[in-house]
């Protein structure tokens, strides 16, 4: 195809890096549109007055910018997984007032009454006595010293984090935590590698930074140590970013043997670990962090979001030791420091143990709910944890995800493919997630997986059509 890109250029730097520059600027302003295929470089040098390796190095650069993939004897693409296909998908998950639709689409924990009466009675008591400092704070941007201290004590006693709270950063949840981790030793163009499926959040994030995702194979015990450890030899990045505990979108968690193996690599290679450990306390105790193995180079985050209130944004990065001089202007620069108030909340509920409360009352809530889809798609093959937010279920030969997707709504429910998850333009799993925890009516649950298992068993409507 022919491109115009003279209106994007810029003069100034290196001829390539403007081409680059310019190829984003017309993807941003819908010039060139996801699935686009770009012209071969010959041709664009000579429409650019160029050489053909100034081309070469400008797709290079576009590439590790996450704005194109290039695709052995086809060429090169724009990306196809877009800001704006990750757009629609976020817009989808807006609640619904008095919606008739079952929501399996959502990673949601399980909020009943007794969770909204347990904040209101924690903000009353809050209005009572607050601490002056919490309403008038700006300072010090890490937190509040004494929310910090009660953290890194929890952190450390209950997820076996290691550290002080010298060492410990309060954010405004884990999606912020994870940008403040990766902008500290990430820089654009960067290569990080994550697992091959992976958060949908760390994919628009590094559109965002703009640093390079690749994929790594997995199992059901999450990344497999060797593929890691021939990716970091071949690719040599320049961070890691994984999620030992109920991985997103499969709920891969990893065995205590095989968070020894992966650390055995990540120390190896000596590459930066940024950890995702929002999932950790919907396990039962026992597993121990990548970070209680790598103190030196792994940055960690969790968050209560998932067994507390997704409104309760209380988050919770832990740096390597010396490392928070180089993370705290990223934080200033996003949020000056996280919502005080929010933490004093958990601050209190860490200390009188209604979070153990919340947690152990959330993985009995999420337990019952997957013992329940057990029973009823128990002759269709699936994965999940015993108390787990989703299951990752395999659809029958005669279903594509998109068509499943597609008549699942029309029979009243939401669900989600791979797609969102997917680092790299490979074929899809022909799988879709279930999140069990977002609808707070058990019947009306037990209602759309009874639909779901009646709609696996039956062939796809004829002349179906995917738009």
């Amino acid at each position: 195809m022919t491109i115009d890109l003279t209106p994007f250029l810029q003069d100034s730097g290196p001829k390539y890096l403007a081409i680059a520059r310019a190829l984003s600027e017309a993807i941003r302003q819908g010039e060139l549109t996801p699935g686009t295929r770009l012209p071969p470089h010959r041709r664009l040098a000579e429409t650019l007055g160029v050489s053909v390796q100034t081309v070469s190095r400008a797709y290079a650069q576009a590439e590790k910018m996450g704005l194109v993939q290039s695709r052995v004897g086809s060429g090169t693409w724009i990306n196809a997984l877009d800001d704006a296909r990750e757009s629609a998908y976020l817009r989808g998950q807006e609640p619904r007032q008095e919606s008739t639709l079952v929501d399996l689409s959502i990673a949601h924990p399980v909020c009943t009454p007794s969770h909204q009466l347990r904040f209101r009675e924690t903000l009353a008591s809050l209005a009572e006595q607050l601490r002056p400092e919490v309403i008038a704070a700006n300072r010090p941007i890490a937190g509040l010293l004494h929310q910090r201290e009660r953290a890194s004590d929890w952190l450390a006693d209950t997820l076996g984090v290691p550290g002080g709270p010298e060492d410990r950063v309060l954010c405004n949840g884990a999606a912020h935590g994870l940008m403040l981790a990766i902008s500290t030793v990430v820089q654009h163009g960067d290569l990080v590698l994550t697992e091959a499926l992976t958060d949908h959040g760390l994919i628009a994030l590094s559109r965002t930074l703009g640093f390079q995702l690749r994929g790594v194979a997995i199992d059901e015990r999450g990344v497999i140590p060797e593929a890691l450890d021939l990716a970091c030899r071949r690719l040599r990045p320049r961070a890691v970013c994984l999620t030992p505990t109920q991985l997103n979108p499969t709920g891969a968690t990893m065995d205590e043997a095989r968070r020894d193996a992966v650390a055995r690599v990540l120390d190896h290679h000596g590459v930066w670990l940024i950890e995702d450990d929002v999932h950790a306390l919907l396990e039962p105790p026992g597993l121990t962090p990548l970070a209680a193995r790598l103190p030196q180079l792994c940055f960690h985050v969790t968050s209560l979001t998932k067994v507390a209130l997704p409104g309760l944004r209380a988050g919770y990065l832990s740096v390597p030791r010396g490392q928070l001089h180089h993370t705290l202007p990223r934080m200033r620069a996003t949020t000056w420091m996280a919502t005080p108030l929010i933490f004093e909340l958990a601050d209190t509920w860490l200390a009188d143990d209604t979070l153990a409360q919340l947690a152990d009352e959330q993985r009995q809530r999420l337990s019952e709910r997957q013992r329940l889809a057990g029973r009823l798609l128990g002759g269709h093959e699936f994965s999940a944890r015993p108390s787990s937010l989703h299951l990752w279920l395999s659809l029958p030969v005669a279903w594509r995800p998109e068509e499943l997707q597609q008549q699942a709504e029309q029979e009243g429910m939401t669900v989600t493919t791979a797609t969102p998850f997917m680092v790299e333009q490979t074929p899809a799993p022909r799988r879709i997630r279930l999140s069990l925890g977002a609808e707070p009516d058990l019947e009306r649950l037990e209602g759309a997986l009874s639909r779901l298992a009646a709609l696996l068993d039956e062939a796809p409507p004829p002349m179906q059509i995917i738009y």
